[in-house]
């Protein structure tokens, strides 16, 4: 938590400096106050000398002091629960802002590392106990060790032997404090842990909920809710438990040192050794240690949990991209578009070659088809053209340069994809269109509309264009979804289009229309696809298996020379067909 302060605070350090400055001066008033009840009950209550009317004139005086402490006190707090206010809220903005930057800096090799679910809960959860700890940190940092120890220095001023009492119960109570702290830290580790889990389940649920449904799996999700959620709240029950031992305790160790106090005072002022305003004096800077001791341990489980959730944020950052970018910002005019030079590829060091010694070349303007079995290494061969991951060995070249050395805003011009999975945002159709491209005009989008089928349907919404998606496009169908998709990558007008199974929801003559119309597009076209329909028609075919490039060649010639790709063509009755 400590980088955490040091990278993010910094640019509030004057609202840390006074918010605390004021917060001393509220525990200096506080301090002065017993001394002015301690004067008007030795010096004006039981002066017998004084006359009537100069007691009633003096406590007049003195109740005029105790009020002005009391206005400027409140002043000062506002103004410091108002400083506060804005740092914590400030840091916390800077820190979530940040944080969500980063994690889109990463590469999907370090993302698959965290889920989802718990990037979700450090951003938001774990941000927010941080961002309270910065607010106690400047109301109580200083007022609450200023509070106890200038109670124990007033108390040894008024009198030494209940300042000893109070020296002892101070360190007594620090001691079980910062015991319990260290026993509260990885408690609470495993409880936002925990919480990973169940926001992954109910992410999981809400999102799938029709798939739950179709299934009758209710009970049974609810079961697997229900458990985790019983899990996680044990783990909060044993920190709860925990929190609260922590009060009775210190108003118990509080309590008795109280009776001490009171019965050592009394046997002082039996003997004429203390007067009533000293006994007072020091009651009521017991009182001030006590509600100060009740503060910080509210602050130490803020802090605790701050601590905790300050680990899993620096997780986060001290995961750092495996990609590094090159510099080259310009694709050359060649003929070779895309190479593969022995490519090996592993989702991880310990895992199987999800691509092995993969080599093959896309020429421009090729339309290229990629065909084979679920498992077989379609996406993970997408994901490295479009640098996602990295190759574990081997190279992959475009346009003539390793696609390493290409700056990032070059590389992702150069290349529009249509994910296997459609994903829309909760928008206008407009919007998502334009996160093809920024400055898109009406024009624009709907010609894309149209090259990708999706035109028909759109100008028959509410609104046109303009029709609002709904989360997770749940008010579209699957075929409109995809090419909406498509349309979104073709408006982006690049180099090299990638269509990642992206038509396996469309029929036949829909499909048909689409690839007429990419057909026409000056690009080069990577197409994959399980269905050998989709590829048929490609300039050639790629067959991959298990990693493995089996063969290449166009539709008759791999239907000649491919036992594996007559048996995919025999499945799907197209055995019989030449092109």
């Amino acid at each position: 938590m400590i980088k955490l302060f040091k990278r993010f605070l910094g640019k509030y350090k004057f609202h840390v400096i006074f918010g605390s400055l004021f917060k001393v001066l509220e525990a200096f008033f506080e301090l002065i106050v017993p001394l002015v009840i301690k004067y008007m009950l030795d010096k004006i209550v039981n002066n017998n000398v004084l006359a009537e009317g100069e007691k009633i004139r003096q406590l007049w005086i003195c109740g005029g002091i105790l009020f002005t402490f009391a206005i400027l006190g409140f002043t000062v707090t506002i103004i410091a629960q108002y400083i506060a206010s804005r740092a914590s809220q400030g840091f916390g903005t800077d820190l979530r802002n940040d944080l969500y930057n980063h994690i889109n800096t990463l590469s999907f090799k370090e993302i698959d590392k965290i889920s989802s679910a718990s990037l979700i809960n450090r951003l938001q959860s774990d941000t927010v106990n941080v961002q309270s700890c910065v607010a106690m940190i400047i109301r109580l940092v200083l007022r609450a060790p200023m509070i106890v120890i200038g109670s124990m220095i007033m108390s040894f001023i008024v009198n030494w032997k209940a300042g000893l009492i109070f020296l002892a119960t101070t360190i007594i109570l620090s001691t079980f404090i910062f015991l319990l702290m260290f026993r509260i830290i990885p408690i609470s580790k495993k409880s936002q842990a925990k919480l990973d889990v169940v926001t992954k389940i109910s992410k999981e649920n809400l999102s799938g909920n029709r798939v739950v449904r179709a299934f009758n799996k209710q009970k049974y999700e609810y079961t697997r809710f229900v458990d985790n959620q019983v899990s996680l709240c044990k783990i909060q029950s044993r920190l709860a438990t925990i929190e609260a031992f922590l009060n009775p305790m210190v108003f118990f160790i509080i309590n008795l040192a109280s009776v001490v106090v009171l019965y050592v005072s009394g046997l002082q002022f039996v003997n004429n050794e203390i007067s009533v305003g000293d006994i007072q004096a020091l009651i009521n800077y017991f009182t001030q240690i006590q509600l100060a001791v009740v503060a910080v341990l509210t602050f130490v489980v803020l802090l605790t949990k701050g601590a905790a959730s300050g680990q899993r944020i620096n997780e986060v950052y001290d995961l750092k991209s495996s990609i590094k970018y090159g510099e080259i910002n310009s694709i050359n005019d060649i003929d070779e578009v895309i190479s593969f030079n022995h490519v090996t590829f592993r989702y991880n060091e310990n895992a199987n070659a999800a691509l092995k010694d993969i080599t093959f070349s896309i020429k421009k303007g090729e339309h290229i088809g990629i065909i084979g079995g679920t498992g077989s290494g379609k996406t993970s061969l997408i994901n490295l053209i479009n640098r996602f991951y990295d190759v574990s060995d081997g190279e992959i070249t475009l346009f003539g340069h390793n696609v390493k050395h290409y700056c990032k805003q070059t590389l992702s011009n150069s290349i529009a994809t249509v994910m296997q999975k459609a994903v829309l945002f909760n928008t206008s159709i407009k919007e998502n269109i334009r996160k093809g491209k920024r400055d898109a005009s009406d024009e624009e989008i709907t010609k894309a509309l149209k090259s990708a089928q999706a035109f028909d349907f759109v100008s028959k919404l509410d609104n046109g264009i303009n029709y609002l998606i709904q989360e997770n496009a749940k008010n579209l169908s699957g075929g409109q979804r995809q090419r909406l998709s498509i349309a979104r990558a073709l408006i982006k007008d690049s180099p090299i289009l990638i269509l990642d199974d992206s038509s396996s929801a469309l029929d036949y003559m829909t499909e048909a229309n689409l690839k007429k119309e990419i057909k026409k597009l000056n690009k080069t076209v990577i197409t994959i696809s399980q269905r050998a329909s989709s590829v048929i028609d490609m300039d050639r075919i790629i067959l991959l298996e298990k990693g493995e490039l089996i063969a290449t060649g166009t539709h008759n010639e791999l239907l000649k020379n491919s036992k594996l790709y007559q048996e995919i063509c025999a499945s799907q009755d197209l055995g019989e067909r030449h092109v």
